[in-house]
């Protein structure tokens, strides 16, 4: 079961990487093809403005897809936990050598 949430949080990662690029792809290729249909049409005056797309909202969300992704692969993982654990046991052998050497 723990395969499975790693695996869905890799394909949210992705999934938001995915939207993130494929928005940037539209937001660059639009004004130019905008400028294309101008040149063909040969009416009025050419501006970027007329052909800009407000991705804002794709961006947010690719973002947030990203974000969720990460924190559910470090949830998932517990590399927090094994951090925490390695330190206890750290401590105590510390402590261990601490009494000792306070001993002899």
């Amino acid at each position: 079961m723990k395969n499975i949430k790693f695996k869905f949080s890799l394909i949210f990662i992705i999934l938001g990487i995915c939207i993130i690029t494929i928005s940037k792809i539209v937001e660059e290729i639009v004004p130019k093809l905008g400028f294309a249909a101008y040149q063909s049409a040969a009416a009025g005056s050419f501006s970027h403005e007329d052909y800009y797309v407000n991705l804002t909202l794709n961006y947010w969300i690719g973002a947030l897809c990203i974000l969720s992704g990460i924190i559910y692969l470090i949830k998932s993982s517990n590399i927090v936990e094994n951090q925490i654990a390695e330190i206890k046991l750290r401590n105590k052998e510390l402590e261990e050598r601490f009494k000792n050497n306070q001993q002899e």
